[in-house]
Order: C-alpha cells, then structure tokens, then sequence
C-alpha cells in the first residue's frame, strides 16, 4: 500500500479573523493578544462540586454520635480510636470485644486483656533477627542492622538467646 503525500486543501494559508469575529477573539492559546494574565496568578473556580480541599470542611463532617460517646462516659483512649479508625468500625469493635470469652464484666465495664503494643514489636523484631540468620548474617552484623535500622541497642548475647528459642 503506497502512501500518498497529499495535503486536505491544496491551498496554503493561515486562519485569520474575519470582519464579525475581530472583537471577540484576539488570538487562540498563548498567541491572545489582548488578554492579560492576572496579577496574582491563575486559580482554581469556585465550582468544585465533588472533591472539597478545605480543612474546615473535614471538620464539619466529623461524625455526630463521636459525641454520643463521650456523653455515655467512654474512655478518651477508646473515643480517639472511634475518631481514627471510624465510629461504625468501632461499633463492630466493640460489639465483638462485648462478646469475647476472655472479657470480664465489672459492673457495666469491660476488662480486656490486652498485651502492651510494645510486646507485637518485639515481636516483629525477633522475626527479623531469625529472617537474618536465616540469610547468614552473624550475630555481630545482626546487632548492627538492629542498630542501624530499628535504632534498637541489642546485646550479641540476646540475639543468641533469641536464636536458640527458635
């Protein structure tokens, strides 16, 4: 299939205004000639209907029955997590926590074992120093990782320790 190299129009030339258009548009893009850039610079309109970027509009829709819990007397602990994760989150939460076997009722309270968040982290560090001994590395460059990466102080000792219990 040959292509042929022919223009639309054989004639050359260049849009020009005619004598009804002349007034309304002085140029199209960057070549308007009459229009001036504002003086503080472009903006967004005032038209966005679907996404709002304002601050004080989040707080506005900050979920009313937050403050139902508070007046029922919840813990401040337990109404920032209802703030973070969300109140019907926290609903489902605490609606599972109400009927878990290991809770205990202590006149309209509920006492729920729950280990230190501290503890999951060491957790999650033991794994790491088994992950590294898995890969070869010795106990010296496993305390330097740890040092460097966790910004953690471990003794050589310890990492051993940790090793032998798994």
């Amino acid at each position: 299939m040959q292509k042929k190299k022919e223009k639309r129009s054989p004639e050359r030339g260049s849009a020009a205004r005619c004598q009804y258009t002349q007034d309304m548009f002085g140029g199209v893009g960057g070549r308007q000639d009459q229009s001036k850039p504002p003086r503080r610079g472009g903006r967004y309109q005032n038209i966005c209907t679907v996404l709002n970027f304002d601050a004080s509009a989040a707080e506005k829709k900050r979920d009313p029955r937050l403050d139902e819990l508070n007046r029922m007397g919840l813990q401040r602990c337990w109404l920032d997590v209802a703030e973070e994760i969300g109140v019907d989150a926290f609903l489902r939460l605490w609606r599972r926590l109400d009927r878990a076997i290991e809770a205990k009722d202590d006149g309209g309270r509920l006492l729920i074992p729950i280990r230190k968040y501290k503890i999951y982290l060491k957790f999650q560090r033991n794994r790491y120093i088994e992950e590294l001994d898995a890969q070869g590395v010795s106990p010296a460059d496993i305390k330097r990782t740890l040092e460097k990466q966790l910004c953690e102080q471990i003794s050589i000792r310890n990492i051993s320790r940790i090793l032998q219990k798994a």
